[in-house]
């Protein structure tokens, strides 16, 4: 290996090698002429071993990686083992001058620059010394002062050879390192972009020359001076502090600067990056690229571009609009040009090439045809408009596409430019706007609008075609008793199943629709009356079936309709009308079906004069109560007295109770109704009692179901009575036993409050309707009437003798008075009494009597001495 001189030289020259620096170190190391005498001595001994030592010591050498790989091959290795043997025997020479101390300067240098570390150097100088030391121990033999006084010379020009050596090796690294140093300053300040490293204080720590050109400085950096005495710029300190503090490298953002000692701004474009320069603070790069005025009006509208077309994308993305453009005389005739979004709308990578025929392949196959058609109605002058559907994923989404064509005067087109819009979500809120406005909810089934709609088009169909058209009006039966009785929630349940009942029933040319509540309607084209009976007997087959609910089958029935275009009506609301009266009618019978019939019509007619005339008659107080007597079947004595409603027309005359009672109750105005009757019987009982007469010991008023299930009526009740400062003791109130089941809940709290304030209950027609003993035995009743059909054929049918003495059984055994009503002779009532019956009421007693009347017969002192 040959050895740069100058190199030794300039070495030589920084280390001060003169003849007193090669004195002190001998000096120091207490390295004298007795030590060279001594290792003179061991020189011949040595040179014996010399190549034994080398050998072992390069093989030492090669068994590791980083001292192999700087030993040479072959001959070179032969040259370099002679070297070191030559390296060896110089240590005890005996020779320590000059040139001994320029050799191991030079030794240093080698290792240096063929990249021997020191540790690797010091290592195989440990090496050399182990195997040494048998050999020199071996030589002395017993002369053990002589082996000391030798080996501590051996080891001073051992400790004085390795000083020059390391010495030497870093005095070339630090050259090496002074010169990159240099050098990377030389680039440093050449560099065109402005360089500042910072401290964590933000103070300028160091910069090159394009920096301080570009604060304008001509003299000496401005070190150690915080970066804002000579650069200013918004969020720029913000920025360098959340980077020393763990933010993110900043990377060419731009800002505007203040630069302080031109008293001017600029912008510039700077980087931001922490870096750390080994004692553990960590320092901020900074680096400042200066913009021109026309860069920046030129990155000003770059800017604006990206910004345009970043928004216009973001649009497009939001909205799901795609454009797209197609041009046959460009470069690439057949292609589509689409943005990004299109793409996305499609389904297609990004940069795909798309044509025609590619666009049309992902149209749906039942669309393509509309979609060509439209296409070659905008090529010859028509707006390009149309809705398809496409296939994503297994899901059909819909698209529509606008386009604006652009061509000459015979029709070739020079381009189109057009849009797509993903309209999904639109057409399926269409189709939830459709199913709010034209379905039911509960049923899923059509509702009135869409009903009435369908049958203004059947209908018009039907005339045009000369056919028939049959509409049915379906009612449910006993509904409300489960509604009232179960709540909403039960009732929903019923309708939906109901509804689903009914649509497993009719055919598919057959439209079902819920007007509301439990009211439903069949149209059905082309059928005649005939028709129309066989669709309702299957829909009241499946009324048969009862319907469950929280674990009780209810039976339900249906009242039906029916009218026929054109026999019934030739219009869509009478033919409405029709049905509608038809299902009264059928409804009042009891249920099953019934066509209308010009009859029907005059009934209603006179249902609805005799809900006016009646209002009129409950309004101006042209409404009377008669009283029928209640009497003790062991004495004849009055024990009570009914209330009955009783109405005189001036055109009618007298007005069956049968007759209208049906009619005001459908109409919802029984409320009122029995409010007025307890007020006017409050009334006859003050004026009774005002003219000194004696009064019935209870006055019994029937009750409405209407009235009962109304939470309020004790409280009504109670502040009519106090009004007229009565007891409540004088009134028994009659209630049905079907208005008592409508809501037993609601009823027994009622009648709870009425009996603690003093009422008294009975059951009137017992045996006609629930006869829910469960019930009865919980309800604070007293009375219980048996109804007149009993006690009329009691002697003729036993079944009715039976019924009548089991109900006067279970009265007495469960406390209460039975009564019986219809008493027409003596017959009945000393059968009735001998049977336990005790109270009764009838033709033979007494028929129901204006009040002057009933008094002048009933409430003398001869006949009742009871008083207030």
């Amino acid at each position: 290996m040959k050895i740069d001189d100058a190199g030794l030289n300039a070495n030589a020259g920084e280390l001060e090698l003169g003849d007193a620096e090669m004195l002190r170190r001998k000096a120091f190391l207490d390295f004298d002429e007795s030590d060279a005498i001594h290792l003179r001595r061991l020189h011949a001994a040595l040179n014996l071993h010399a190549d034994d030592f080398t050998r072992g010591f390069y093989a030492h050498l090669q068994a590791f990686e980083a001292t192999r790989r700087l030993l040479p091959d072959g001959e070179g290795l032969a040259r370099l083992q002679r070297t070191q043997a030559a390296y060896f025997q110089g240590l005890t020479a005996g020779n320590y001058g000059r040139d001994y101390f320029e050799h191991r300067l030079r030794v240093g240098l080698v290792h240096q620059r063929v990249g021997l570390a020191p540790e690797w150097y010091l290592g195989a100088y440990a090496k050399y010394l182990s195997g040494l030391l048998p050999t020199i121990c071996e030589h002395f033999g017993d002369d053990r002062e002589g082996f000391i006084a030798t080996m501590r010379a051996f080891i001073k020009v051992v400790l004085l050879d390795m000083g020059l050596a390391i010495d030497a090796y870093i005095q070339a690294r630090d050259q090496t390192i002074l010169g990159l140093k240099n050098y990377a300053e030389l680039v440093f300040d050449s560099m065109h972009d402005g360089i500042v490293v910072l401290s964590p204080e933000l103070s300028i720590e160091s910069c090159n020359r394009r920096f301080l050109d570009l604060l304008g400085e001509d003299t000496a950096p401005p070190l150690n001076r915080p970066l804002a005495d000579v650069l200013r710029a918004d969020d720029l300190d913000a920025a360098i502090r959340a980077l020393l503090h763990g933010g993110t490298a900043v990377r060419d953002r731009i800002f505007s600067l203040q630069l302080v000692r031109r008293r001017t701004q600029s912008r510039a474009r700077i980087t931001l990056k922490r870096v750390c320069l080994g004692d553990e603070r960590d320092r901020v790069l900074m680096v400042v690229e200066e913009i021109s005025h026309e860069e920046w009006l030129r990155l000003q509208a770059e800017e604006r571009l990206a910004r345009s077309e970043a928004l216009l994308r973001q649009a497009q993305a939001v909205a799901r609009i795609g454009s797209w453009r197609i041009e046959p005389e460009g470069p690439d005739p057949e292609a589509l040009e689409w943005s990004e979004e299109t793409y996305r709308l499609f389904g297609i990578p990004v940069g795909t090439r798309v044509t025609y025929a590619d666009f049309l392949a992902r149209v749906h196959p039942e669309d393509r045809e509309r979609v060509e058609a439209a296409w070659d109605t905008a090529r010859q002058g028509q707006p390009y408009q149309v809705e398809h559907r496409i296939e994503i994923d297994g899901e059909t989404r819909w698209l529509e596409e606008r386009a604006e064509l652009c061509q000459d005067a015979e029709g070739r087109l020079y381009w189109a430019i057009g849009t797509v819009q993903d309209v999904t979500e639109r057409k399926r809120s269409d189709g939830r706007i459709e199913k709010l406005a034209y379905y039911d909810a509960l049923t899923e089934l059509p509702n009135r609008s869409y009903f009435r709609e369908s049958l203004k088009k059947k209908l018009a169909l039907a005339r045009a075609q000369g056919h028939p058209l049959a509409l049915l009006f379906i009612d449910l039966d006993r509904f409300k008793e489960i509604n009232d009785t179960q709540g909403h929630q039960a009732g929903d349940r019923v309708l939906a199943e109901v509804a689903r009942r009914f649509r497993d029933t009719v055919r598919q040319d057959e439209l079902l629709a819920r007007l509301g509540g439990d009211e439903f309607v069949v149209v059905a084209d082309d059928t005649d009356r005939q028709g129309a009976e066989a669709i309702a007997l299957r829909l009241l087959a499946e009324m048969r079936k009862p319907v469950g609910v929280r674990g009780i089958d209810f039976p339900l029935g249906a009242s039906i309709g029916i009218a026929v275009y054109p026999d019934d009506a030739t219009s869509v609301q009478n033919l409405i009308k029709h049905a509608d009266i038809a299902m009264y009618r059928a409804k009042s019978a009891g249920g099953g079906h019934r066509f209308y019939s010009p009859e029907m019509g005059e009934r209603l007619r006179r249902d609805l004069e005799l809900v006016q005339r009646f209002g009129q008659a409950l309004h101006n107080g042209c409404l009377q109560l008669h009283y029928q007597p209640k009497v003790s079947l062991a004495d004849g004595t009055l024990t009570g007295v009914e209330a009955l409603l009783r109405w005189h027309d001036p055109d009618w005359g007298w007005v069956s109770p049968a007759d209208f009672l049906p009619v005001i109750e459908e109409r919802g105005m029984m409320v009122r109704l029995g409010e007025w009757v307890l007020a006017e019987a409050c009334r006859q009982l003050c004026a009774w009692r005002d003219a000194g007469l004696p009064l019935p010991p209870r006055v019994a008023i029937n009750i409405s179901a209407h009235q009962i299930d109304e939470k309020d009526f004790a409280e009504r009740a109670l502040a009519i009575i106090e009004g007229a400062a009565l007891p409540p003791s004088r009134f028994e109130i009659e209630l049905t036993e079907s208005s008592m089941m409508r809501d037993p809940r609601c009823a027994m709290d009622v009648m709870q409050a009425l009996v603690e304030a003093g009422f008294a209950f009975s059951i009137d027609d017992f045996g006609t309707g629930y006869s829910s003993l469960s019930y009865l035995k919980r309800f604070p009743v007293h009375t219980l009437k048996i109804d007149r059909s009993f006690v009329r054929d009691m002697f003729e049918d036993g079944s009715d003798h039976g019924i009548v003495r089991t109900i006067i059984a279970m009265a007495q055994n469960l406390g209460l008075t039975p009564l019986a009503e219809g008493v027409e002779d003596a017959l009945q009532a000393a059968s009735l009494q001998a049977l336990g019956c005790r109270e009764a009421q009838g033709f033979h007693f007494g028929r129901p009597l204006p009040a002057a009347d009933f008094a002048e017969t009933w409430l003398r002192p001869s006949r009742s001495t009871d008083s207030l």
